[in-house]
């Protein structure tokens, strides 16, 4: 049965605030709104546009007259540089900043290895993560779905991956949320220099891994083959290489981190398709595509994007330097992206999930993301043969996403969490 929104939420002046506590536990009915009453929408806080509908994502994402450089090739302000080098060397050669060519190269060299045939090797030490972490649970009560779970595996899969070694995972975690936080336009100055330390540990943590693994390369080693892609006639600069890899760190984490404890909650929210995942474990991939889809976790818009000139899309006048949120958590319950939008149908086939992004800044993770998320919710529904909500899920406060930080659940168990896992 699809939700029906109440009249009085209906007849309330619209007006978007990702912080609004009623907006976190359920956004869906003023997305809905958004999209059949102001699609293209002024957004105050950040004096800039918020879209909503599926059509017109799709066709701003390819849109030449929208960057995703805040800067709008000016580069960072001298004040900026000279106050936080870090966050500035972070930036400037991230993926979503540099020049298309750039771009361009950086993706060619480093795809290869990120290929779901090349992550295929990496499949047993994954495997071996998640079990290892499974045992270490208890086999019956109640746990914490994030806390005790997917907050853990996705940082020590990548930091193994990357061969780093055991004891900063804290630090990686801090680093990926830094990140992730300071890409908002509207953060705070003094909540801005406060993620500045972790940015800071993160980048010196990367750089003493990459100096360690140029002296010393390994076999069968990510980073080393990343630091190859580097070194072979300086392809890929110093600079470069370690932007790529803090990317890595924040994508091979953060990211999975959420769509783990979102897929879990959506599953006990919907016992009958928790019924069909354990009857076919192969439907946990589309399990997670339906999860981003139905219900992920965005906050506002996520990455914005800026215009490189003044022009109008569908009416909406846009100046030149104003940001622009694509709103992907509307478009993905929208009638045009998928029939029956408001039905959560883990047998549901979309292909890729735009979530991921589109053409040229696809995320280059996503391969792996989803192998690991895969593994973790087949491993850990095998685990715990019966599992139920024991409590509502309580959301954080980070200012990019709408992150599930308290997720309790009953659970009785099995000794075997690697059942119904094919490796």
């Amino acid at each position: 049965m699809k939700p029906v929104m109440s009249v009085e939420m209906s007849t309330q002046p619209l007006r978007f605030d990702p912080d609004d506590p009623a907006f976190l536990a359920d956004p869906h009915p003023l997305l809905r709104r958004f999209r059949e009453e102001a699609p293209i929408y002024y957004w105050e806080a950040v004096k800039g546009h918020i879209v909503f509908r599926y059509h017109d994502i799709m066709a701003l994402i390819r849109d030449p007259r929208l960057a995703t450089d805040p800067t709008l090739g000016a580069g960072f302000s001298a004040e900026l540089r000279a106050q936080y080098p870090d966050f500035v060397a972070l930036r400037e050669h991230d993926l979503f900043m540099v020049p298309p060519e750039t771009h361009a190269r950086i993706r060619k060299l480093v795809t290869p290895s990120f290929s779901p045939r090349a992550l295929e090797a990496h499949r047993p030490r994954v495997l071996q993560i998640i079990s290892e972490l499974l045992a270490e649970l208890p086999q019956a009560g109640v746990i914490n779905v994030f806390q005790d779970f997917s907050v853990k595996y996705p940082v020590r899969v990548i930091a193994r991956l990357l061969t780093i070694p055991r004891g900063d995972e804290e630090d990686f975690l801090a680093f990926a949320d830094a990140a992730i936080a300071t890409i908002s336009p509207v953060l705070a100055p003094e909540l801005f220099a406060a993620y500045m330390p972790a940015i800071s540990r993160g980048l010196a943590l990367v750089r003493a891994c990459i100096s360690e693994r140029r002296a010393h390369p390994l076999a069968d080693d990510l980073l080393s083959h990343l630091i190859h892609a580097c070194d072979d006639e300086q392809r890929l600069s110093d600079e470069e290489l370690v932007s790529l890899i803090s990317g890595l760190i924040v994508g091979g984490s953060d990211t999975t981190v959420h769509l783990t404890t979102y897929t879990i909650h959506e599953l006990l929210r919907h016992p009958d398709q928790l019924a069909l995942l354990r009857q076919d474990p192969e439907l946990a991939r589309l399990a997670l595509d339906e999860t981003l889809r139905f219900n992920s976790f965005g906050r506002g818009g996520g990455l914005p994007r800026f215009a490189r000139e003044s022009f109008v899309y569908n009416g909406t006048a846009i100046q030149r330097g104003q940001p622009v949120f694509l709103n992907m958590m509307g478009a993905l319950r929208d009638p045009a992206y998928a029939p029956d939008p408001d039905v959560y149908d883990i047998r549901r086939r979309t292909n890729s999930s735009p979530w991921f992004g589109n053409g040229p800044h696809f995320c280059i993770g996503a391969s792996l993301a989803r192998m690991e998320a895969t593994a973790a919710l087949q491993m850990f529904l095998a685990r715990y043969p019966r599992i139920e909500l024991a409590g509502p899920a309580v959301f954080g406060t980070h200012p990019i996403l709408r992150d599930i930080v308290d997720l309790p659940v009953r659970v009785s168990g099995s000794e075997t969490p690697r059942a119904q896992l094919k490796t």
